[in-house]
């Protein structure tokens, strides 16, 4: 009796054939179907050199989780049709470029020891770059100006603690930028000046403020976060209070639940840090009463300093409230102020 065919099993073989070793091949290969590019399978093989016996027509490569603590893109030059390059986890204190990979379009270099940025010379369609879980502690000046065409940057997890203000110039059509779970305590005015950012991820951070005139004006965003920081409410956060109920709808927060990670929607996921009395307040829950934007030094209660000095008794009423119930008539002076609850 004929064995009975179907295509479902004429299916498998073909999968079968495209993900075999082939001769002198080390890693398995296969078309991948939705970018229609061969993939090529390289991870978790202990490797501490790229082997040279890769398909030519490559245009994914896995390298992930082997033992490259060096890599020059000298070592893909015999890969012309390479547009996808992981390299993560690796231990990798060094990417040396300058030879060129004309069309690499994405490079993950996440969980690695790199220290410092790579100069990324000689990757002009590059559009996605994987940063994470480095130890990266600082970028110069237009640091990604030689990937001109960068759409996502993923810094999340390195060792940041502040940013020049010209960082990220040259790379105006970025849209995602991830800064999250590093030690940012603060961030220049213009950081953002002259982006179309629609994704900013600022969580995990160490800001307790952020200046006047931070978020370019009149942009909106899709989604910003911003939650897991020490925020200090006082006058000098007026700034932030306003944009975020002003631009409620653009702020997120992401919670890892057992089903995976969930993002939602939530304005009041900032919360203060400091004074005390005001910890685990939602900064948009607090209703402005400052002489003007900016006077940081101006105590929460109104009252006084932190040095003890006493504070004008004249009250601004907040140009952003919380609510469209009228305001209390006797709010103090100079401070913010829980909004009243129903």
């Amino acid at each position: 009796m004929p064995c009975p065919t179907s295509p479902h099993l004429a299916l498998l073989a073909l999968l079968s054939v495209a993900g075999s070793v082939g001769p002198g091949e080390p890693c398995p290969s296969e078309i991948n179907l939705i970018k229609d590019r061969l993939q090529v399978n390289c991870s978790g093989q202990g490797l501490s050199v790229v082997p040279l016996a890769l398909p030519r027509n490559t245009g994914i490569l896995l390298l992930s989780t082997n033992r490259l603590a060096s890599v020059s893109t000298a070592s893909f030059q015999h890969l012309p049709e390479l547009a996808e390059l992981d390299l993560s986890g690796n231990g990798l204190g060094a990417l040396h470029t300058g030879p060129p990979l004309p069309l690499l379009q994405v490079l993950v270099l996440s969980h690695n020891a790199l220290g410092v940025l790579p100069t990324l010379q000689g990757l002009p369609a590059l559009t996605r770059l994987a940063l994470a879980h480095n130890n990266i502690s600082g970028l110069v000046p237009g640091a990604f100006r030689a990937v001109g065409q960068l759409k996502v940057l993923n810094l999340r997890g390195n060792q940041l603690q502040t940013l020049p203000e010209e960082a990220f110039e040259g790379v105006a059509g970025l849209k995602d930028l991830d800064l999250s779970d590093n030690a940012l305590d603060e961030l220049p005015q213009g950081l953002l000046a002259g982006l179309e950012l629609e994704t900013l991820r600022l969580s995990g951070n160490q800001l307790r403020t952020l200046s006047s005139g931070f978020f370019p004006e009149g942009h909106v965003f899709a989604y910003v976060f911003l939650a897991g920081n020490p925020w200090r409410c006082d006058c000098g956060l007026a700034y932030l209070r306003g944009w975020i109920a002003d631009n409620d709808f653009s702020v997120y927060i992401q919670e890892q639940r057992s089903d995976g990670l969930l993002i939602k929607n939530n304005p009041r996921s900032p919360v203060c840090d400091a004074p005390l009395r005001h910890r685990g307040s939602p900064v948009v829950d607090l209703q402005q009463a400052c002489g003007k934007a900016g006077d940081a030094g101006l105590d929460i209660d109104g009252t006084v300093t932190e040095e003890g000095i006493p504070v004008p008794s004249t009250t601004v009423p907040s140009s952003n409230p919380v609510s469209h119930r009228p305001e209390p008539a006797n709010l103090p002076p100079w401070g913010w102020i829980k909004a009243d609850t129903p």
